[in-house]
C-alpha cells in the first residue's frame, strides 16, 4: 500500500457521497420520464447529476400481454460490443418486460451535455384511462384521450385545452343537474340568479355558482374549489405559457382532475343510493 496517498478528508467523502445520491435520484427520475414523458421535451440534469452517462438500468410500464395487463418492471437490453456511454444523437436503447420476456420497448433519444431529449418510441406511449375515471367522465372520454395524447407528443397547450374543455362541459352539466333538483322550489329571485349565471358569457362565474351550489365539500380547500382552479390556470396556460410550462401544467392538473372527478362519481352514487332508500322507505 502506497502511504504517500493520503485518506480522503471528511469534507471530501461528503462531496463524493452527495454526488453518488444526486446519480442515483437523476436515474429515478429518467426512468419515469422515459416510461410517461412527453416526446421532444429536454429532462435537464442538474449539476451534481452530470456525470450520469448510463440510462437506468429497469424502467416501470404497463405491459399490455395478456399474462400481465399491468405495471411491470422492464429490463434495458444490452448488446455485445455496447460502448460505456449511452450519450449520443439518435441512439436507440430497448426495455423488456421481466415478467413475460415478450413485450419490447424501445426508445429513440438525443443526449448530450445540454440534457435529455426522448424523440421516438415504440410502441407508442399508451393513454391508459383509469377504468373508474373512465366511467366517470363519460362523453367527455375522448376529449380526455385527446388530452393525454397531445401531452405525450410534447403539446402542452394542446392537452390543456383539452382539460379545460372537459371542466367547461360538465359545468353545463352541473347546471342541468341543479335546475333538476332545485327549480321547484326555487323563489323567484333564486331562479333568475340561476338564469343570470347560466347565460353568463364569464365562464368563471358560472363555474363559481354552479360549484357553490352542487359540488361537495370534499372538493374545497380553504373556500377554493377544485374545478374553478381548473378553470383558471388551465385558462391563464392556454393564453399566457409556453408549450413546455403548459406539459409542466397540465400535469399538476391531472392529479387534481382525476381526483375531483372520483370525488363527483361518489357523490352522485351516494345522492342517488339515498334518494332511491328514501323512496323505498315505508312506514311499518
Amino acid at each position: 500500500m502506497d502511504s504517500s496517498v493520503s485518506p480522503p478528508t471528511p469534507e471530501q467523502v461528503e462531496r463524493m457521497a452527495a454526488a453518488q445520491q444526486a446519480v442515483k435520484a437523476a436515474l429515478l427520475r429518467l426512468a419515469e420520464f422515459l416510461a410517461a414523458g412527453p416526446l421532444y421535451s429536454l429532462f435537464a440534469f442538474e449539476e451534481l447529476e452530470s456525470g450520469l452517462d448510463r440510462l437506468p438500468k429497469t424502467i416501470q410500464l404497463y405491459c399490455p400481454n395478456a399474462e400481465c395487463s399491468k405495471v411491470q418492471t422492464f429490463e434495458r437490453v444490452e448488446e455485445r460490443g455496447a460502448a460505456y456511454s449511452h450519450k449520443g444523437w439518435g441512439e436507440t436503447m430497448a426495455y423488456t418486460c421481466r415478467n413475460c420476456k415478450k413485450h419490447i420497448q424501445k426508445y429513440m433519444y438525443v443526449w448530450n451535455d445540454n440534457g435529455f431529449w426522448k424523440v421516438g418510441q415504440v410502441p407508442e406511449l399508451t393513454e391508459r384511462i383509469d377504468p373508474k375515471l373512465k366511467r366517470v367522465l363519460g362523453d367527455s372520454r375522448n376529449l380526455y384521450t385527446k388530452a393525454l395524447r397531445s401531452r405525450s407528443f410534447g403539446f402542452g397547450i394542446g392537452a390543456i385545452c383539452y382539460l379545460r374543455r372537459i371542466v367547461e362541459d360538465t359545468t353545463e352539466a352541473l347546471m342541468d343537474l341543479l335546475r333538476e333538483e332545485k327549480w321547484d322550489g326555487w323563489t323567484r329571485e333564486e331562479r333568475e340568479q340561476f338564469e343570470l349565471a347560466r347565460n353568463t358569457f364569464q365562464y368563471s362565474q358560472k363555474i363559481e355558482y354552479a360549484a357553490e351550489k352542487v359540488l361537495p365539500t370534499s372538493v374545497f380547500v380553504n373556500g377554493r374549489d377544485s374545478f374553478t382552479a381548473l378553470h383558471d390556470v388551465t385558462s391563464h396556460g392556454l393564453h399566457g405559457l409556453s408549450e413546455e410550462e403548459c406539459l409542466n401544467l397540465f400535469d399538476r392538473c391531472n392529479l387534481i382532475f382525476t381526483h375531483t372527478f372520483r370525488i363527483l362519481s361518489e357523490h352522485k352514487r351516494e345522492r342517488e343510493d339515498f334518494a332511491r332508500e328514501l323512496l323505498a322507505l315505508k312506514r311499518t
